[in-house]
C-alpha cells in the first residue's frame, strides 16, 4: 500500500522541489546545481509560460546529471497524441532509466481548442481514454484501442514502466485518479481537503478496483521568512490567479472555504497551504505534513525578496533533510 511504502522513506526521499524557467539553457543549468545541492527528485512545469518543451529539456538536463529523478507537471495532453507521448517518453528512458515521472492533465478546453485545435467536451473522459492508450504502450511496447477519442494500432520497440501521475481538483479527477493513475498531482489545494477529501476517494476506488492507493503529491508554498505578514503577503500574491479561476474556486468551496475568503484570499486559505519560518521550523512542518498522511511534497519558494537566491537556499535546504 502507498501508506505504507512511503513512511519507510527518509524526509529528503519524500520532498521534492519545484523548478522553473522559460529558458531551456538557463532551466538545465538549475537543474544541475539543485542534484548538486542533494535535492533527489524536481517538479518541472509544462509549456507556456514555463518551458518550450518539457521532455526535451529535461533530456538534456538528465544527460549533464546522474540521479536527479525528474517529473512533468503537467505535460497537457491535448499537445500532442499518446503515441507520440509514448515514443519521447521510451527515448527518454532509455537515455535516463527510472529517472521519470510524468504528470498529466487535460488542461482547459479552451486552451485546448485554441493552441491545439482540439475540442475536449469531457476533459476527464479524454484523459481516461489517453491513459488508456498510453500506459500499453509503455508497459507492453504495443497498444490496439478503438475508442470514442482514440482509435490506434501501434507497436513500439522497447518498453517503460514510467509511472503516470495525473491532475486533479475535484472529486470526479480523485476519482478517476484512484481507479488509472499511480499517482495525483493537486496544484494548490489545501493539505486538510487532501487528508479528509482526497486520500479517501483515491483509497476507495483503488480498493474497488483492486489496485494500490495512488501516491497523493500535496504541493506547498515555502517562504523563507519568520515574519507571518510578510509570509502571508507572498503566498497571497502567490494565489491571485488561481483564485479568479472556476475550477480553483469550486476546489476551495468544497474544502470549505467561503466566496469571501477566496475573493480575499483569507489568511487562513493562505496558511492551509504555505510552511514559513527558519529552517528548523519549516523542516518540523514538512514532518507534520508527512507524518498526518501526505505521501510526498512537491515545494516551491514565493518570493520574498530574490527569487534566484530563496530558490537555491530552498534546494540546499532539501538536501540537507
Amino acid at each position: 500500500m502507498a501508506e505504507e511504502k512511503y513512511t519507510k522513506r527518509s524526509l529528503r526521499e519524500r520532498v521534492g522541489l519545484t523548478v522553473q524557467s522559460d529558458n531551456p539553457a538557463d532551466l538545465v543549468a538549475t537543474l544541475i546545481e539543485v542534484e548538486e545541492a542533494g535535492v533527489e527528485q524536481v517538479w518541472v512545469p509544462f509549456g507556456p509560460p514555463w518551458n518550450p518543451d518539457v521532455l526535451t529539456t529535461l533530456a538534456a538536463a538528465a544527460m549533464r546529471t546522474s540521479q536527479l529523478k525528474f517529473g512533468t507537471y503537467i505535460i497537457q495532453v491535448p499537445s500532442r497524441h499518446p503515441v507520440l507521448l509514448a515514443q519521447q517518453v521510451l527515448s527518454f528512458n532509455a537515455l535516463a532509466p527510472n529517472r521519470l515521472r510524468l504528470g498529466l492533465g487535460a488542461g482547459s478546453s479552451r486552451a485546448a481548442k485554441s493552441m491545439y485545435g482540439v475540442d475536449i467536451e469531457r476533459p476527464l473522459t479524454y484523459l481516461r481514454e489517453y491513459v488508456q492508450v498510453l500506459r500499453p504502450l509503455l508497459q507492453q511496447g504495443e497498444v490496439h484501442h478503438q475508442g470514442q477519442i482514440f482509435t490506434t494500432d501501434a507497436s513500439l520497440p522497447g518498453s517503460a514502466q514510467v509511472p503516470l501521475y495525473i491532475a486533479a481538483l475535484g472529486p470526479g479527477a480523485f476519482r478517476l485518479a484512484g481507479e488509472v493513475a499511480d499517482g495525483v498531482l493537486p496544484a494548490s489545494c489545501p493539505i486538510p481537503y487532501l487528508l479528509d477529501t482526497a486520500i479517501p476517494a483515491l483509497k476507495a476506488v483503488a480498493t474497488a478496483a483492486g489496485r494500490p492507493r495512488p501516491v497523493i503529491v500535496a504541493n506547498v508554498m515555502v517562504a523563507l521568512t519568520g515574519d507571518r505578514s510578510v509570509a502571508l503577503e507572498a503566498g497571497r500574491k502567490a494565489l491571485a490567479f488561481q483564485t479568479t479561476l472556476p475550477t480553483y474556486r469550486n476546489m476551495f468551496a468544497a474544502a470549505g472555504f467561503s466566496a469571501q475568503e477566496v475573493d480575499t484570499i483569507a489568511d487562513s486559505l493562505i496558511e492551509s497551504m504555505l510552511v514559513f519560518g527558519d529552517e528548523s521550523k519549516i523542516k518540523d512542518r514538512l514532518q507534520e505534513l508527512l507524518a498526518a498522511g501526505i505521501d510526498e511534497l512537491n515545494i516551491g519558494s514565493v518570493v520574498i525578496a530574490d527569487a534566484k537566491q530563496e530558490s537555491s537556499h530552498l534546494a540546499h535546504l532539501i538536501g540537507r533533510l
